[in-house]
């Protein structure tokens, strides 16, 4: 069986600066990109969570545990003057469902008066809720916002109230905040990776969240630079018959190719990443939208199936526990490869009993990379390491990961509301990543 480990990946920072140590590259040179303005916030909490809102801004404002606060960290300012509380309720006694209810009318109630100021995002303070309920503040509010252009952070009481788990989380709720104002923390070191672009594949079913029933098939794009850099963002429209979605599917994969080549430079490679679920019929609109692509700034485009291997896994004998060093890969036949973008780096995990995450990566059809199947297989080792999602966020690639967070978000708006997005709500979905 044929093998090797890849060079651990190097991430780049303000200047063009590179460390391997993703909080310390930024204290020490500041994100790859900063915002264009200090931002406006508003904390959303019914009245007895006062005391957490306060100890969610001190924080952000100060630090806490290593995290030394926004403005040593992510190079923004945050003061008293940049904040207001949106609050005056209560969700004592209430059920998920009606206390999800007061959450969207205080923000929204807020959001309509003339002589409020206009924050740049809100951050909701809520009750931890059962991730199998469907009909909670955390996805009331985010899809009620999102349909109406307007970006928010969700934290738990629970993990405010836990001072161990808060120091451990603050970061990492700065750093979500600071990407969805449009901030780039850090991506993969290379220049060179500029040239090549990743579209991830994705789909969402549309549902009901009172009756459960599919309301709508959905299908999306999102496309990164090879660095990991966020390019944007493109939605299908809403179906809710099978045959109309399929070709919906394949004319947003169209229109994604079409718009990698407008990004103003040529591009050596599109590589679309496609989650193992898709069915044979999906499949065959993605190959009739690069089949029909007219190439112009693109020099080839491929597609290759990521999905988490369960059936596969290495030993590596050097070792009393077997697990192999982050970025091993193995030809486990002609077509298939398996990557392990975790592995013995991340002690701590496995101490905790979590299996380290495999990658079985297979190539579609018949285009071949330029760079050869490497070059495929390092730019989902290096999209892996990128993630946004947390300073410790799991290592899977943001190009598949990133789609099931955008999935789960979708599913919870409103087909209809979906189809009548005005143009502001329609233009964060494209060219923000609010679904970090």
């Amino acid at each position: 069986m044929n093998g090797h480990i890849l060079q651990p990946v190097q991430f780049a920072f303000g200047n063009e600066r590179s460390r391997p140590d993703k909080l310390r590259g930024l204290v020490e040179f500041g994100p790859y990109r900063a915002l264009d303005e200090d931002p406006i916030f508003g904390f959303v909490f019914p009245t007895e969570y006062r005391d957490y809102a306060n100890r969610l801004f001190l924080a952000l404002k100060n630090g806490v545990g290593s995290f030394k606060g926004v403005e040593s960290t992510f190079r923004f300012r945050l003061t008293k003057d940049q904040v207001f509380p949106v609050t005056g309720f209560s969700i004592r006694g209430k059920s998920p469902h009606d206390a999800a209810k007061l959450y969207q009318e205080a923000i929204l109630n807020w959001n309509a008066g003339a002589s409020n100021p206009k924050p740049h995002m809100f951050f909701i303070i809520h009750p931890q809720t059962s991730a199998s309920e469907p009909d909670t503040p955390y996805y009331a509010c985010k899809a009620r916002l999102l349909a109406e252009g307007i970006l928010s952070q969700s934290i738990t009481a629970e993990l405010l109230a836990d001072e161990a788990k808060f120091r451990w989380s603050a970061a990492n709720i700065a750093l979500g905040a600071f990407v969805k104002l449009g901030g780039t923390p850090w991506i993969v070191y290379g220049k060179e990776l500029d040239q090549e672009l990743i579209i991830g594949l994705g789909r969402s079913y549309l549902f009901d969240p009172q009756s459960r029933q599919t309301t709508g098939y959905m299908g999306f794009t999102a496309c990164f630079s090879a660095r990991g850099a966020f390019q944007f963002v493109a939605l299908a429209e809403v179906t809710d018959d099978r045959k109309k979605y399929l070709k919906l599917l394949e004319n947003v994969v169209a229109n994604s190719l079409k718009r990698a080549e407008a990004i103003g430079r040529t591009v050596s490679s599109v590589t679309l990443h496609v989650p193992k679920h898709m069915s044979r019929e999906e499949m065959d609109a993605v190959y009739g939208a690069v089949r029909n692509h007219a190439k112009q700034n693109i020099l080839q485009i491929v597609v290759v199936k990521i999905s988490e291997e369960e059936t596969f896994f290495a030993v590596d004998t050097r070792f009393k526990d077997g697990i192999p060093h982050r970025g091993t890969i193995l030809q486990i036949n002609d077509r298939d490869y398996l990557l392990y973008t975790e592995g013995r780096d991340e002690k701590e995990s496995w101490a905790n009993f979590r299996v380290p995450v495999a990658l079985r990566i297979t190539p579609q059809g018949g285009a071949r990379h330029p760079g050869g199947i490497k070059t495929v297989i390092r730019q989902i080792n290096d999209l892996s390491q990128v993630n946004w999602r947390g300073f410790n966020a799991r290592s899977k690639p943001i190009s598949n990961y990133y789609g099931e967070l955008i999935a789960r978000l979708l599913s919870h708006i409103a087909a209809e509301r979906i189809k009548n997005l005005p143009e502001s709500s329609l233009q964060l979905l494209q060219e923000r990543m609010w679904f970090i």
